[in-house]
C-alpha cells in the first residue's frame, strides 16, 4: 500500500506539471527600470520576489489568473487581472524609479555657444538608462549630466549627443562615445574644433491641437531614437495655450532610427485630463485627438461610510484601454492600483495586505489606450521603443472616508 500511495503521489505531480503554465515575467518601473526584490503572487497559489533584473517565475494552474505585486516597504501594491500570458511585462505604478539604481555625473566641455544658438546634451544608450536633457545657453562652455543606470551592472556604455541650433535652422550634430563606470571618477568629454560634426538640416511638422475648448492644452515634441533604450529621446519644442496650428522647427536627419514622438495634451480645472503620443516624421501634418477621459460615477465626492462592500465605477471615457483604478490613504500613506478591463471595482482594503489601512481615502481612475485586454497591455515590446499610438486618460480625483471622523 506505501508503494501504491508513492505511485499516486508521483502521478499527481506528473499531472500538475503536464497542465501547470510557467509565468516568467519580469516587473518595471515608470521610467521602464527593473525593479527587484519585490512580492510577486499569483491568484492561483504561490509566492515569490523578482531578481535583480525583475524576473520572477511561478506557476498558473489554470487561467485566468491574478498577479499581485507588493512592497511593504514603501506601501505601494498592483493586482493585475484577468491575465492568461505567459511572459508579462508588469509596471509597477507608484515607482517613477527604482531604488536601486546608480547615479554618476559626466561633465561636458564644448565650443561656448554663440549668442542666437543653444545647444541640447544628452545621454543615450540601448541599455537601460535615464538622463535628463541638458540646454546650453549663450555663453556657456560646459554642462554636467547625470546619467541614471541600474544597480545590477557597475557600467553602462552609451553616447553623448550634441545637437546645436538657431530659431531657424538646426546647425550641427555630433556624438561622443562614452562607457560610464559606477562610483567613477566624474568623467570629462570634450567637443571641440577638431570633432567630427555632421548637418541634421531642417524640416517643420505642422501640429493642430486639439478643437476642444479644455481648459487647458498644449504638446511637446521629441526626437525619438527609435533603436535606442525607451528613454532615449530629445525635447525639441513645447508649447502651451489654446492655439489653432503651430509650424514646429524639426531636424531632417538623426542617426538611430530617428523619428518624432508628439506629446498631446488637454485638461479641464476639475482634474480630468489626457496625454497622448503620437509617432510622426519631419514633413509631416499631425493632428492630435480629442480624448474623453473616464468620467466617476459612484460613489460621490465626499463620501463616508465606505466599507469593503463598497463598489466603486465609472463609464467607459473615449477608445478601447484598459483601466488603472487607483486608491490613495492618506494616514498612513498607501497606494493600491488595480489594472482590469472592467468598469467596476470592489474596495480593495479588506484584500490589499495592510498596504492601504486609514481611514481618509481619494481614487482615481485611468485609461490606457490603446488596448483591447489586460494580456495586451502586459505583452512584452518587440523593439526597444513603444509603437503606435498610446494615450493616457485620467479622471477627476475624488475622496472617501470609512468613518466621517
Amino acid at each position: 500500500m506505501k508503494t501504491a500511495s508513492v505511485i499516486l503521489f508521483a502521478l499527481t505531480l506528473f499531472v500538475y506539471d503536464a497542465f501547470a503554465i510557467e509565468i516568467r515575467g519580469r516587473v518595471l518601473d515608470e521610467k521602464y527600470f527593473p525593479v527587484p526584490n519585490v512580492r510577486v503572487s499569483i491568484s492561483t497559489g504561490g509566492v515569490t520576489k523578482t531578481d535583480k533584473f525583475g524576473i520572477f517565475s511561478l506557476f498558473a494552474e489554470s487561467t485566468p489568473y491574478s498577479l499581485y505585486i507588493s512592497d511593504n516597504s514603501l506601501m505601494n501594491a498592483v493586482l493585475y487581472t484577468n491575465l492568461s500570458a505567459s511572459t508579462p511585462e508588469i509596471i509597477m505604478f507608484g515607482l517613477p524609479f527604482s531604488r536601486n539604481v546608480n547615479n554618476e555625473m559626466v561633465k561636458v566641455e564644448f565650443p561656448m555657444v554663440q549668442t542666437g544658438r543653444n545647444v541640447i546634451l544628452k545621454f543615450i544608450s540601448s541599455d537601460v538608462f535615464y538622463s535628463e536633457d541638458v540646454v546650453a545657453s549663450p555663453g556657456e562652455w560646459k554642462k554636467v549630466l547625470n546619467v541614471i543606470f541600474p544597480s545590477y551592472t557597475d557600467r553602462i556604455n552609451g553616447r553623448i549627443i550634441y545637437l546645436e541650433k538657431s530659431p531657424t535652422s538646426f546647425i550641427k550634430y555630433a556624438e561622443y562615445p562614452v562607457t560610464i563606470i559606477k562610483e567613477g571618477y566624474p568623467q570629462n568629454t570634450y567637443f571641440d574644433s577638431l570633432t567630427a560634426y555632421t548637418f541634421p538640416l531642417e524640416s517643420f511638422v505642422t501640429i493642430y491641437p486639439p478643437a476642444f475648448a479644455f481648459d487647458t492644452k498644449g504638446f511637446t515634441v521629441y526626437g525619438d531614437f527609435l533603436s535606442m533604450h525607451r528613454n532615449a529621446e530629445i525635447m525639441i519644442n513645447e508649447t502651451e495655450g489654446d492655439i489653432i496650428s503651430s509650424k514646429v522647427l524639426v531636424p531632417m536627419n538623426l542617426p538611430y532610427g530617428f523619428r518624432l514622438k508628439i506629446e498631446g495634451r488637454g485638461g479641464f480645472t476639475k482634474g480630468s485630463n489626457f496625454v497622448s503620443y503620437t509617432y510622426s516624421y519631419p514633413g509631416s501634418t499631425m493632428n492630435i485627438s480629442t480624448e474623453t477621459a473616464p468620467a466617476l460615477e459612484a460613489p460621490q465626492d465626499k463620501y463616508w461610510g465606505v466599507s469593503n462592500n463598497t463598489m466603486f465605477t465609472w463609464n467607459y471615457g473615449s477608445g478601447s484601454g484598459v483601466y488603472v483604478a487607483h486608491f490613495h490613504s492618506f494616514v498612513p500613506v498607501g497606494d493600491f492600483y488595480i489594472v482590469t478591463i472592467d468598469k467596476t471595482v470592489r474596495f480593495p482594503r479588506s484584500y490589499a495586505g495592510n498596504v492601504i489601512d486609514g481611514n481618509e481615502y481619494s481614487w482615481q481612475i485611468l485609461k490606457y489606450l490603446t488596448y483591447t485586454s489586460v494580456d495586451d497591455f502586459v505583452r512584452p515590446r518587440l523593439f526597444a521603443n513603444d509603437q503606435g499610438y498610446k494615450a493616457i486618460l485620467t479622471s477627476e480625483l475624488r475622496t472617501f472616508r470609512i468613518n466621517p471622523f
